[in-house]
This record gives C-alpha cells, sequence and structure tokens, in this order.
C-alpha cells in the first residue's frame, strides 16, 4: 500500500475486487506491491510466443480520489454520497494489444481479423475489368478485398506478396468468362473454381463465424 493512503479504504477496495474475482470464478493469483498509487487493481496478464508476459487490461477502484476532489452526488434516496472512482483499460495500449496478435499469429491471421480477406489477383489485364468487379462484391458482403494490379508484377510475385490474405481469388479468361473464382487458400489447399456469389457467399459465412477454419466443405 503506497505512503498517504487510508489503509481502511484500501483494504475496502481490496475486498471489493476480491469478491468481484471470486464471484466471476475466473482464477487468479495475488501479487503484492503490484498496486496503482489510487488503489488495488486487477490486471489481465497475456504471454507471448516468447514467453514473455505483459498486461493487455486493467482494472482499478479508487476509493481515495473522490474523497481528495471532495465528490458527490445525490442517490435515489435524496441524500449525497461518495462515488467510486474505477479506472478502467480494456486495451491498455492498443499497439501492444496488436503487436501480441501479430506474434501470436505469426502475421496469418484468421479470416474474420485479416486487415485483408480476399485478395483478387487477375491474370492480365484484360481480366482486370472483372476482378474490380469481384472486388466491389466483396465489399458489398462486407468483406475486406484488394485488387492487385497485373502491372504490379507476375502472377506468382503477386500471390508471394498476399500470403498471409486468408482467400486469394485468380482471375483468368476461364473465370471472367463464366463469372468464377479459383481460390487458393493460404494453408496451400486450392478448391475447384466456383461461381463467385457461392465462393463469395462462403467466405463470408466463414467470416462470421469467427472461427480457424479457413473453408467448409458444401
Amino acid at each position: 500500500m503506497p505512503r498517504g493512503t487510508d489503509p481502511a479504504m484500501w483494504r475496502r477496495a481490496a475486498a471489493l475486487l476480491t469478491e468481484a474475482l471470486d464471484g466471476s470464478g475466473v482464477p487468479y493469483e495475488a501479487a503484492g506491491g503490484e498496486a496503482a498509487f489510487y488503489g488495488p487493481k486487477i490486471d489481465v496478464q497475456v504471454v507471448d510466443r516468447a514467453g514473455r508476459e505483459s498486461t493487455l487490461s486493467t482494472v482499478q477502484v479508487d476509493l481515495h480520489q473522490p474523497r481528495r476532489f471532495d465528490l458527490s452526488y445525490v442517490g435515489p434516496d435524496g441524500n449525497r454520497h461518495r462515488p467510486v472512482l474505477v479506472h478502467r483499460a480494456v486495451i491498455g495500449s492498443v499497439e501492444r494489444a496488436v503487436a501480441h496478435l501479430i506474434e501470436e499469429h505469426g502475421g496469418a491471421f484468421p479470416a474474420w481479423l485479416a486487415p485483408v480477406q480476399v485478395a483478387v489477383l487477375p491474370l492480365s489485364a484484360a481480366e482486370l475489368p472483372h476482378a474490380e468487379a469481384l472486388v466491389r462484391r466483396c465489399v458489398d458482403r462486407g468483406l475486406r478485398a484488394d485488387l492487385t494490379d497485373p502491372a504490379q508484377g507476375t502472377l506468382g510475385a503477386r500471390v508471394r506478396a498476399a500470403r498471409h490474405a486468408p482467400y486469394q481469388a485468380v482471375i483468368g479468361p476461364r473465370e471472367a468468362g463464366a463469372d468464377l473464382v479459383a481460390l487458393r487458400l493460404r494453408d496451400g489447399r486450392r478448391p475447384a473454381p466456383l461461381p463467385a456469389a457461392e465462393a463469395l457467399a462462403r467466405i463470408a459465412a466463414v467470416v462470421a463465424g469467427r472461427g480457424g477454419a479457413l473453408w467448409a466443405d458444401a
């Protein structure tokens, strides 16, 4: 407990947090000396793939500062009461949370979380209009899609550049002519070409499910 704090108030705040943890049924361990200067706290720790531990979230109960600043409110009973101040950070640092996700997944995010969910790769400039239309259809379904222009390199080079996308939609003359999509999944599988509407519906279903699977056979 930091110097200058009221021991009774500190014990009450600690009891409130302990009661909340016990009621939640979540396992926890007490760590002395880890509290903030204005009150005890609950820290949610995460461990990355390298075994390093960091704090992801924190909740702190502060009974001291409301008294220090003489804060009060009028309750339903018409009397004035001292509030309890809760310091809460669901994600203490966005940068730290994103860094943890990148390390955890090695950049290969699950489909629902991937920044680019569908990479659309036209084989040549002739298929570019159809590829652009496919990107718009992806967006209409709520999917995050990105188009790589054939002028940016060979198909092989563009496939490698988009290797972290869960789905690569390769559009050649056959696909453009029949409104098909030839998908390459990030795990190396290549399902048989599907009608574009069916392919996008199946991708959208996987994304909506927020699971780890990339593909569900019909």
